[in-house]
């Protein structure tokens, strides 16, 4: 595989496009190409990396990461950027900034209510079918130190992060979903502060449909492989077809489940009727 992709453009100093061609350059860990949405070609003579020396987590984690990403938007899917889990109502999903606590919440209602999660990283609808099937990602989790330590997860035999030293990686072959089903809503999480109560509020039109656009996984990429147009129209479908709300929560493990309890009761609600 050549150091540059011919005839690509360059989105950011390792991602290049062109066509239906991905090329994302790792320095030191490995170079992948994305080709027409088929395949991925990786290529460890990157940068002078020794392939002996570099960790196959490291290649694996960029692999089903911006990789998976390239890929799933070549085909014109939405990848979506979530934790989710098999609720009484259905698939929720969580979505938010890095560092929102998807994963921590995804993790607690896995471990404590025993739902069973579908993904912690990215998540795929199909827009060309009418019933949203949300198809799950790899099955790991990616959680702090402070959230393993307060859900009972010894950090000792657990794969460090490799951009964040105190974040380590989960398996979640146990407890997790392989088989798609429909989403019921998607829940943007929020910071609130340290004195206010926990709050769960329904997003409907422009709010909806500017949720599910953040949330889509690697957005960069997105923009290269489909139209802005026709982006913006599938996720104004999806808007339409499930309940999207913002979960405001004090940003402490402190008194965790009591926050819990609007988005419990609400998803309790709907467990007793079809959602709409």
């Amino acid at each position: 595989m050549s150091e540059t992709l011919e005839g690509g453009e360059r989105k950011n100093p390792w991602v290049e496009v062109r066509d239906e061609i991905c090329q994302i350059t790792i320095s030191g860990i490995a170079r992948y190409r994305c080709e027409q949405g088929m395949r991925i070609v990786v290529d460890q003579r990157c940068g002078g990396a020794n392939t002996s020396e570099v960790d196959p987590g490291d290649v694996r984690l960029f692999l089903l990461g911006s990789a998976l990403g390239a890929l799933l938007h070549q085909r014109q899917w939405l990848p979506l950027h979530v934790s989710a889990l098999s609720t009484p109502a259905g698939v929720w999903a969580f979505t938010g900034q890095s560092g929102a606590g998807k994963s921590t919440l995804g993790s607690w209602l896995n471990r404590h209510h025993g739902w069973p999660m579908l993904t912690d990283d990215v998540a795929v609808i199909k827009p060309e079918l009418s019933l949203p099937l949300l198809h799950p990602g790899p099955p790991r989790a990616k959680l702090w130190r402070d959230a393993l330590q307060a859900l009972g997860i010894d950090t000792e035999s657990l794969v460090r992060d490799l951009t964040r030293a105190e974040k380590f990686h989960v398996s979640l072959q146990e407890g997790f979903q392989h088989r798609a089903e429909p989403l019921a809503a998607l829940v943007q999480l929020e910071r609130g502060e340290a004195h206010e109560s926990a709050q769960l509020t329904r997003l409907q039109g422009v709010e909806a449909f500017r949720t599910i656009m953040a949330s889509l996984y690697r957005p960069e990429m997105a923009e290269a492989f489909n139209s802005a147009g026709r982006l913006m129209k599938d996720s104004a479908v999806l808007a339409g077809k499930i309940r999207v709300y913002r979960y405001r929560r004090p940003w402490t493990l402190d008194g965790f489940d009591e926050s819990l309890a609007p988005l419990l009761a609400e998803i309790d609600a709907r467990s007793e009727r079809p959602s709409a």
